[in-house]
């Protein structure tokens, strides 16, 4: 009787500790389905646990690396690359981090950039943008037959500016929706032509207008796409030509956890632009960018992340682009990156011997150090940045002298609603 009273004991108290776990297994779900509700800081994305869908984000990276490598051209290739202001749609905050976005960029400036971030977005976001591009003036130099070194010839690359603005608006379970306009101009403003009748235009001008949307498919991975319609404008002997086209992006993003994010990025896909003058370059510039972003540290002070991106092929050399951000007290954030890219441009070279000008292809490289600095005040971030400037990779026979290759610098200021 004894021993039967004990073993039911046992088993109620069994049974009870079951029920106590089952409580606070709930319990926990519960906690942890509301915590998820709750955003992240803007330098890293929403609390997710890990997900066994790792697996689909390898997959839809490959699938990205292998359409690149396929569709893409070798940059020792004829091709000639026109509309080159789709490479400066990045924001201060991306410039100062190398201008490495594929991870990094969420929110209203993943626009343009890797637009999977714009499922980020978790209210109304406003981004106000400026580029300025300083003159280059670059002078080639070639041995003589006196073993001295002499001038041959002279890029002069003239300065150009940019502005964007873009809005982008949550709408719930069907994902998130952006738009962006761009204007790209170069020159100086002319007033009136010849007859003195007003024009009022660049002699060089870009639009685009862009429209994005993303979706978390599931827990932790987002895709999204934009499509850009573009109009290039472009001085010739007698006026101007203008070509058209249409490009798209297409990108995803993977948080894995609390400081992991991964993303890759397609851009730029799309036909030629449509000028009526077969010189002038109308290519577009197709990039694949994968990249990554771990967060070091998060404290109730400070946040430490660190982003890195590469961009396939290495035919001239390894292109990257590292950064790292310090947020202090979710009001300044420093900013500082290492970034090293090649493309080929066909630019005019004047010949210093006979006054002579001819488009030449040449492969630049933009390497260098950035720095940039944002303030944040009641959901609205401005941010500064300085990113270095391409010059000429030159032949084993060529020296060359910079006389004007200042910085670029950014403007951005984002507003939440």
């Amino acid at each position: 009787m004894t021993e039967a009273r004990i073993t039911k004991g046992k088993g109620q108290r069994a049974k009870g500790k079951e029920r106590g776990a089952r409580e606070r297994g709930g319990e926990e779900a519960s906690t942890r389905a509301h915590a998820s509700s709750f955003p992240r800081s803007l330098t890293h994305s929403i609390v997710l646990r890990p997900t066994p869908y790792a697996l689909s984000s390898m997959v839809l990276c490959i699938t990205l690396l292998l359409l690149a490598l396929t569709s893409h051209p070798s940059s020792a290739s004829e091709e000639k690359y026109g509309a080159d202001f789709l490479q400066q749609l990045t924001t201060a905050e991306v410039d100062g981090m190398g201008e490495s976005l594929a991870a990094y960029s969420i929110g209203i400036r993943s626009l343009n950039n890797n637009p999977a971030g714009l499922a980020y977005v978790e209210g109304s976001e406003l981004l106000i943008s400026a580029h300025r591009l300083p003159r280059i003036t670059a002078v080639i130099m070639k041995e003589n037959g006196d073993g001295k070194w002499e001038d041959y010839g002279r890029y002069n690359i003239e300065p150009t500016e940019m502005g964007l603005i873009s809005y982008a608006l949550p709408l719930g379970r069907l994902g998130n929706l952006g738009i962006s306009s761009v204007f790209h101009y170069g020159g100086r403003f002319i007033r009136v032509d010849e007859e003195g009748k007003a024009v009022n235009a660049f002699p060089r001008d870009d639009l685009a207008f862009a429209v994005g949307y993303s979706l978390r498919i599931f827990q932790g991975i987002s895709v999204g796409f934009d499509i850009k319609s573009i109009r290039s404008k472009v001085p010739i002997d007698d006026g101007s030509s203008i070509g058209r086209t249409y490009a798209a992006n297409i990108g995803f993003l993977h948080q894995m956890g609390t400081r992991v994010r991964v993303g890759a990025v397609l851009q730029n896909i799309g036909s030629k632009l449509s000028f009526n003058a077969p010189d002038i370059p109308s290519d577009l510039r197709r990039r694949l960018l994968m990249g990554a972003m771990y967060t070091v540290k998060d404290s109730e002070n400070s946040v430490l992340s660190l982003s890195m991106d590469v961009n396939p092929s290495f035919e001239d050399g390894p292109r990257y682009n590292l950064g790292m951000e310090v947020l202090y007290a979710q009001r300044v954030a420093f900013r500082i990156g290492y970034m090293r890219d090649t493309e080929a441009y066909h630019d005019p070279l004047f010949n210093l011997h006979d006054g002579s000008s001819v488009y030449e292809r040449r492969v630049w490289i933009r390497k260098g150090p950035t720095i940039g600095v944002g303030l944040r005040f009641r959901g609205v971030e401005v941010s500064f940045a300085r990113a270095p400037r391409r010059e000429p990779i030159l032949s084993s026979d060529e020296k060359s002298r910079l006389e004007e290759h200042d910085p670029i610098v950014s403007f951005s200021c984002t507003a939440k609603f």
